[in-house]
């Protein structure tokens, strides 16, 4: 049932002109499928991929390759359908209140646009990965400007964590990842150094670099497991948005993500090493070496979750944001007559 917006003439003095509609608790699925604003934003999805595909099909390229230089882009082509499954599962609650958001909804496609543009232009300036970037941001933009423009800066403000979720589509550029990395190198090199000492194996340690009897190892960056810290980032954003209330929980639960990466990515290496000086020196370059890193980054899981529980235990007994869960195939929004 289509709910008729208020005649502006009879609209609160303060109240924001944008056409607004509630759900209707009784609505068909069917009926809110072929709305008019649901068509609206898939034709708004529709044109982003026409103006933005060849970044996208770049970047598609990109998340599929092997090799480390590509493991910033790995999880990027994921993040779409995790933001959409998270609306979905919040839909109730998400497009309670909908409305046409023209003007700032407007503004931001524009943002957008240009965007893509100047970094295509840019581009022997930026480099190739800075510019990729550049474009994706404008396309996430592009997305959260149709939103908008479809359903409102209320629906947006209601839809805040998996809209913003979006951008970590966007790919991190080397100047910004560099960091992190350097900062697990190290944390990894020194978790590695103290399982040593505390193994009692003999070893000469300078920098990040380790001689032990017959095998001398240095800790790289490409052995600072960039790939399972993002993925670990990614999975305390979302156990935190699901599971804790609090703000500063939240806040707590990502922040613990490093150090959890750094202990176990120094327990792999440590552990690779111990095998390759007392057992066989091809665990150094071996099966459990190139794909043994699923053992540890399980690991990695439990200690973030069990940092969860923790975070929980003062926290009142709520379902996973669940209001939205129920209802079945109740409506994602009601269309208003503008």
């Amino acid at each position: 049932m289509c709910t008729p917006s208020p005649d502006s003439s009879t609209m609160p003095s303060g109240q924001s002109p944008d056409t607004k509609a509630s759900v209707t608790p009784g609505a068909g699925i069917t009926s809110t499928l072929v709305s008019a604003r649901n068509v609206l934003f898939l034709f708004v999805v529709a044109v982003s991929i026409s103006l933005f595909w060849t970044p996208l099909r770049t970047l598609l390229d990109y998340s599929m390759r092997g090799g480390h230089q590509y493991d910033q882009y790995s999880h990027t082509m994921l993040i779409p359908f995790v933001s959409l499954g998270l609306m979905f599962f919040e839909r109730r609650r998400i497009f309670k209140t909908v409305g046409y958001g023209f003007g700032v909804g407007a503004a931001l496609l524009v943002v957008g646009i240009i965007l893509r543009w100047p970094a295509q232009w840019a581009l022997p300036q930026l480099g190739i990965g800075e510019s990729l970037s550049a474009k994706i941001l404008g396309l996430v933009i592009f997305w959260m400007a149709g939103f908008i423009l479809c359903y409102g800066t209320r629906a947006f403000r209601a839809g805040l964590f998996p809209l913003l979720f979006l951008l970590l589509t966007v790919p991190i550029p080397s100047t910004i990842l560099d960091k992190p990395v350097t900062a697990v190198q190290y944390g990894s090199t020194e978790v590695c150094s103290l399982i040593f000492s505390l193994v009692g194996v003999p070893v000469f340690r300078q920098g990040t670099a380790f001689s032990l009897p017959n095998i001398s190892i240095e800790v790289a960056k490409e052995c600072s497991g960039i790939h399972s810290t993002l993925a670990l980032f990614i999975v305390s954003l979302l156990a935190g948005h699901l599971f804790l209330s609090s703000s500063w929980k939240k806040v707590v639960l990502v922040l613990f993500t490093l150090p959890i990466v750094c202990v176990t990515n120094g327990l792999r290496i440590a552990v690779l090493t111990l095998l390759a000086v007392y057992v066989d020196a091809s665990f150094l370059y071996g099966n459990l070496h190139r794909a043994g890193g699923i053992g540890f980054f399980l690991v990695a899981i439990a200690l973030l979750f069990g940092i969860l529980w923790l975070l929980r235990r003062r926290e009142h007994p709520t379902s996973l944001r669940g209001d939205s869960a129920q209802g079945g195939g109740r409506a994602l929004a009601t269309h208003a007559k503008s």
